[in-house]
């Protein structure tokens, strides 16, 4: 049995370091932007930049930012509006092509999946054990694919092939689920209903 030592207590959880040079992190409920914050901090230690971060001189800012490796990211947790309206869909594609321009490698987390040791090696290259305590998915939220723009619709899509296979199966169950519990012409739209057969 590997007995950790304590690191730090965050507000994302307490975070262990074990023999293997792994920490070990928990997340409870559904993920917020302060929580995605709050975990990364933890998790980064000296790799953290902090939050709302200005880039290229402009007065747009970014959730949190970071180092990986040798590369600045900025991460942006996006809700349901930056799927939902495409003129915000506009603003992110401009703020992206701001922050690449800049050198940042840029990094959107999307609102329907969770920060967990998976998703953690996906989004930000990082190994650690994180334990999340919430589904991948649509789970509480009633603000599904069916309720997205054209151009909201394409991200997701885009994004879901992009995931890791178990975390996109999840993603696939909570879907079905939702569609059982309202129909399928409420939670996603007609040129979607085939990646829940």
């Amino acid at each position: 049995m590997k007995v950790p030592s304590l690191l730090a207590l965050g507000s994302g959880g307490i975070l262990y370091s074990f023999d293997d040079g792994l920490t070990e992190t928990t997340i409870q409920g559904y993920p917020t932007e302060e929580k995605l914050a709050a975990a990364l901090k933890v998790l980064l230690a000296d790799q953290w930049l902090g939050s709302q971060i200005d880039v290229g001189g402009t007065r747009q800012r970014w959730d949190t930012s970071c180092r990986l490796g040798d590369v600045t990211a900025v991460v942006e947790y996006d809700g349901d509006e930056h799927y939902r309206h495409s003129i915000k869909i506009k603003a992110d594609r401009a703020k992206d092509a701001i922050a690449r321009t800049a050198g940042y490698c840029v990094i959107r987390f999307p609102y329907w999946v969770q920060l967990d040791t998976v998703t953690l090696q996906h989004f930000f290259g990082i190994s650690a054990i994180v334990h999340q305590s919430f589904p991948h998915g649509f789970i509480t939220t009633k603000l599904f694919p069916a309720s997205f723009c054209e151009l909201g619709i394409a991200r997701f899509q885009a994004e879901l092939i992009a995931l890791p296979g178990v975390v996109r199966d999840k993603v696939l169950k909570s879907l079905r689920e939702r569609v059982s519990e309202h129909g399928l012409e409420y939670v996603l739209p007609s040129g979607l209903a085939h990646i829940i057969e």
